[in-house]
């Protein structure tokens, strides 16, 4: 499970493109698509390297000025369906 603690980042078996704004994502391994929008884009983007969800979430804070407990919320949620997929990881 992540928690605000985790450092994460991608894995490298996802190929991805941006479509009318909005990421399409392939994974490699199991043939499943994904879509994500703007902001899921914006933090697949940050995730290229290992991040602290803590940091990660005070960083889109600061770029969207959204409350830091609703962000936090939803990028745990974002990020636990991503790595149950096998999208994201804890880096090691």
């Amino acid at each position: 499970m992540v928690t605000i603690d985790t450092v994460m980042v991608r894995t490298d078996h996802c190929l991805a493109s941006e479509i009318d704004g909005e990421l399409v994502m392939m994974d490699v391994e199991s043939g499943h698509y994904f879509c994500l929008d703007a902001i899921g884009h914006d933090i697949w983007n940050r995730l290229e390297q290992p991040v602290r969800v803590g940091d990660l979430c005070t960083a889109l804070e600061q770029a969207y000025a959204a409350p830091l407990d609703v962000i936090t919320a939803d990028v745990l949620r974002l990020l636990n369906s991503l790595a149950s997929e096998g999208l994201v990881k804890a880096a090691a």
